[in-house]
């Protein structure tokens, strides 16, 4: 998969997506101080703080794709590799079922925040073929109703998991 073509993203300009990079880690904790908690709470189904969020060794981890994880950053294609230049990060990894994938994201809050996830997700579906997966899931919260419409939108399919309050999506890709 090509990366390093801005993008527009309505109410953000122009953005370029690329891979993570382990140089990333400064960015990273940047761009977690900009997060709500309830965009933490809606990622991760807890509230984690900022700093077991922009730990070392966690971003060390989390900066570096392998053949089990990788993750794309959405930053300001005019001031790319600065600080509070990322605004989304978006992750596929691999699961112990053949073909398939989970994906996270994580997104800066502001108002236009659903036309970054519109784009993000499009891209962990574009990557999660060039990878060679044949589904593509995730579970969010029953109250995440904007993400689970907007995945919907995408042609996901839906399935409630109602004794943990979490909505399983799914893409056959």
């Amino acid at each position: 998969m090509k990366f390093g073509q801005p993008v527009a993203v309505k109410g953000f300009g122009r953005l370029k997506i690329r891979p993570i990079q382990l140089d990333d880690e400064e960015e990273m904790i940047a761009f977690h101080k900009r997060l709500s908690k309830e965009s933490i709470y809606m990622r991760y189904f807890e509230f984690l703080g900022l700093d077991e969020r922009t730990s070392h060794d966690r971003l060390v981890r989390i900066c570096k794709n392998t053949g089990e994880s990788y993750a794309i950053v959405m930053e300001d294609a005019a001031t790319p590799h600065r600080l509070e230049s990322i605004l989304a990060v978006g992750r596929i990894t691999k699961t112990d079922k053949p073909h398939v994938a989970t994906f996270d994201t994580l997104i800066v809050t502001e108002k236009n925040e659903l036309h970054l996830a519109k784009v993000l997700i499009k891209q962990l579906v574009k990557l999660a073929r060039a990878f060679g997966f044949q589904t593509l899931t995730t579970e969010l919260l029953v109250a995440d109703h904007d993400t689970l419409n907007l995945c919907r939108g995408l042609g996901f399919t839906s399935h409630s998991l109602l004794e943990d309050g979490l909505v399983r999506v799914t893409h056959e890709l």
